[in-house]
């Protein structure tokens, strides 16, 4: 009896061991999700930490005009939608001129939220940039080029254009009900760029549209290889600086570790809605070509797997594709849409100059199209 005590007391001690070193390797990872902010995962900024201080300098600043050239009754309809939904900021920019800006929920002008999803076209712009400059040579290139990891295996025929598109092939292991999935791993781990590195092929390149959250990070690894700069340090230089954005943040996986580039971009909301006029103006801005008009028009261009979808942006310009379901009447004009968990998103309409950007928590419903409609309706017919 007492030598199977013996083994039974040795058994609990190993299992015991094996759990401590389990949680000491997963501590992050594991406290992380245990305090996940999951009621107020947009606003709670503070949570997020680390973050990677995307410096700006705050030059550019929007004021309501005194000249309204939106009907009043209309914004005052969107802000209404938009306030009984679970919003914290909405606002509109018509033909560079501010002409709604409200906020609720303890959300004040210089509150920073988490983006989400929104990240990844500040990713596709980066990429545009850094290809402008000449530190990668196109779009076309394989991945594989700046991702030695990749240059013996199956994946080395993905081309950065595929991770743009969302047509890589890659596994979307996308199961948030399992701690150690891929994009738990991504979200809330300390390796992003290992996780990212290690997701096998399933599919052939560029045969099927699939939205893959990894797609964006490897992005953000080709960015730094190709670039020799951090994430952070090129998108304060080359593109938040320029446009005279305020500080933003972007959250790393560890200190001194790497941005989430598929999410988690913590800016103003005013900051998204110069964004929005950035495209309107096809990338310059103040006299200077922030990023190329070449490179924008291609952003903007529907992809062939999927024709909701762009590089890395949202595009809405005619039924069928991917996005449908989520809008109960067609839109009335062409738009695109950075756009991010909640229905956070900035609606560029590049045939009215319009930019409304709608950042907040989850609505209980949403209607994609509807404010943009009312806004544009107006537009169309001012009498």
């Amino acid at each position: 009896m007492k030598k199977i005590l013996k083994y039974i007391g040795g058994a609990v001690l190993l299992i015991l061991v094996l759990l401590g070193i389990f949680i000491a390797f997963n501590y992050t990872l594991l406290k992380r999700g245990a305090t996940y902010p999951a009621t107020n995962e947009i606003s709670n900024s503070e949570w997020y930490t680390p973050k990677g201080i995307i410096e700006g300098n705050d030059a550019t600043n929007y004021v309501l005009t005194d000249s309204l050239s939106i009907d009043p009754s209309v914004l005052e309809d969107i802000s209404h939608y938009a306030e009984t939904r679970n919003s914290n900021a909405l606002l509109v920019l018509h033909k560079g001129q501010l002409q709604l800006e409200h906020y609720w929920n303890e959300t004040t002008k210089e509150s920073t939220s988490n983006s989400m999803s929104m990240a990844k076209t500040i990713t596709a712009l980066l990429i545009g940039i850094a290809i402008d400059e000449g530190h990668m040579k196109s779009e076309t290139e394989p991945a594989s080029a700046y991702l030695s990891e990749w240059a013996n295996d199956e994946r080395k025929n993905i081309t950065i254009e595929d991770l743009l598109l969302m047509q890589s092939g890659l596994l979307n292991d996308d199961n948030t009900e399992n701690l150690f999935s891929d994009i738990v791993s991504l979200y809330m781990g300390t390796e992003v760029e290992k996780t990212a590195l290690n997701i096998p092929l399933e599919k052939e390149p560029a045969t099927v549209f699939e939205y893959n959250n990894a797609n964006t990070q490897l992005l953000g690894i080709i960015l730094e290889r190709a670039t020799g700069q951090s994430v952070e340090s090129y998108a304060s230089s080359k593109l938040w600086k320029p446009i005279g954005a305020a500080n933003a943040g972007w959250w790393l996986d560890r200190e001194g570790g790497m941005p989430r580039t598929f999410c988690c971009y913590f800016a103003q909301a005013e900051d998204w809605m110069i964004l929005g006029q950035l495209f309107l103006q096809k990338g310059s801005w103040n006299g200077q070509q922030v990023v190329s008009e070449s490179w924008i028009n291609k952003m903007l261009t529907q992809s062939s797997l999927e024709k909701d979808y762009g590089y890395q942006i949202w595009l809405n310009y005619e039924d069928g594709g991917a996005r449908e379901k989520e809008r109960t009447t067609p839109f009335l004009a062409k738009n695109a849409a950075i756009d991010g968990t909640h229905h956070q998103v900035v609606y560029i309409v590049p045939e009215f100059e319009l930019v409304l950007v709608r950042i907040g928590e989850r609505p209980d419903d949403w209607d994609e199209s509807y404010m943009v409609n009312k806004v544009v309706g107006a537009l169309m017919d001012p009498d």
